[in-house]
């Protein structure tokens, strides 16, 4: 496997079982709530250990979902492109 900084390691795919993806929410000051979950895609068991634990070293691959609620009051009226590309029309 090679490391994003450059370095090549041993390594090897683990297979998984999906036991629980859960959505975190986050309520800010405005009213809006976000709910953020990761979708792990791959993980990946390296040869190398922490220093501290000992415990063998993960990459995880993965894709992060994001979805918001904004309360009415916050919210516009989208802008609609003008055909070409240029501008905007405001509708």
């Amino acid at each position: 496997m090679r490391l994003p900084n450059g370095r090549e390691i041993e390594a090897m795919d683990v297979d998984f079982e999906t036991i629980k993806e859960d959505w975190n929410e986050y309520k800010l000051e405005d009213g809006t709530v976000l709910k953020f979950k990761t979708i792990v895609s791959s993980i990946i068991r390296t040869a190398d250990y922490d220093p501290m634990t000992g415990d063998p070293v993960y990459h995880v691959r993965s894709t992060n979902i994001l979805r918001v609620k904004v309360p009415e009051e916050m919210k516009r009226l989208p802008v609609a492109r003008k055909p070409g590309g240029e501008g905007v029309e405001v509708g």
